[in-house]
């Protein structure tokens, strides 16, 4: 993908989506969820407190109908309502084609690509992890390290999301440029 931004689709990140997601299992516990990853064919994680489901993988919350909240101490966060997903989606690719394409600054492009993506949280699970790899995509083409957000680097990864959320990418930019210096300065580390 990273020569062909054409390929930026929403059946490609449904596809994608499907294969990042296909072994994982939720289980439903009381209105609680707990996450595990598991093997396709174990059971190991079953027990009579709650049943066993596949995330829908390659679905989106449109297809699902699954509305997305997050409220704690932190963030009162609302995403897009599912029933606008599948569009929203469209246009973040038909966007992030054309900015991909067009801007000088992939790291411009992949805050936005990342802010946008996760704020339509188009699916049930593993947003973030589709939001990086999206947001890698111009990396990618200006021959840069696809993102990698280092333990180090995590709190400022959240703190500069929240802020870009309200409309300032710079801390986001700026950010994604020290992760991924972070990241090769590791790399060198332990290469030696």
């Amino acid at each position: 993908m990273q020569e062909r931004v054409e390929l930026l689709t929403t059946e490609n990140l449904k596809a994608v989506h499907a294969k990042l997601m296909r072994t994982l299992k939720v289980q439903i516990v009381e209105n609680n969820v707990h996450r595990g990853r598991t093997n396709l064919n174990s059971n190991s994680n079953c027990n009579n407190s709650g049943a066993i489901h596949y995330v829908n993988a390659g679905c989106t919350r449109q297809t699902t109908q699954k509305t997305a909240l997050v409220r704690n101490n932190h963030y009162n966060l609302a995403f897009c309502p599912v029933e606008f997903v599948d569009h929203q989606l469209d246009y973040i690719c038909k966007m992030g084609r054309q900015y991909i394409a067009r801007w000088r600054n992939p790291f411009a492009t992949a805050a936005w690509l990342h802010v946008t993506f996760t704020r339509c949280h188009p699916f049930d699970d593993a947003n973030g992890r589709m939001a990086r790899l999206v947001s890698s995509i111009p990396l990618l083409r200006f021959g840069f390290p696809p993102l990698c957000i280092t333990p180090n680097g995590r709190r400022v990864y959240y703190d500069s999301m929240n802020i870009a959320w309200e409309g300032d990418y710079q801390p986001m930019i700026d950010c994604f440029v020290n992760c991924i210096r972070d990241a090769m300065t590791d790399v060198d580390r332990v290469m030696g």
